[in-house]
């Protein structure tokens, strides 16, 4: 499973920037039900974050109501257990840290 960040439409007609999670095939299989936020644990980390969120403007715009409906379509096999998933805060960690030692 693969993940990136999206701007969504919500049914109020508000934007917002979700994360988005989807299976190899670039089939769409979850999203964050809230909004994310730009924190960081460091400056390098929160620069990163804003660079993720500028890159889902390039994408387009997805309605809540669209992507609810296409993964309530979805055959049960790509709603699989997802306990093999690691935080976000993790996978951040594990980049910086490979950044720090390719530096």
């Amino acid at each position: 499973m693969i993940w990136t960040y999206r701007v969504f439409r919500d049914r109020q007609e508000r934007y917002s920037i979700r994360e988005v999670f989807y299976e190899r095939d670039n089939t769409i299989v979850a999203y964050g039900k809230a909004p994310v936020v730009v924190v960081g644990a460091s400056l390098e980390e929160l620069m990163q974050l804003v660079k993720w969120f500028r890159a889902a403007f390039d994408l387009p715009v997805l309605s809540v109501e669209e992507v609810d409906a296409q993964i309530a379509g979805q055959p049960r096999s790509l709603k699989s257990d997802r306990k093999g998933n690691i935080p976000l805060s993790d996978v951040i960690a594990e980049l910086s840290a490979e950044t720090d030692s390719d530096g």
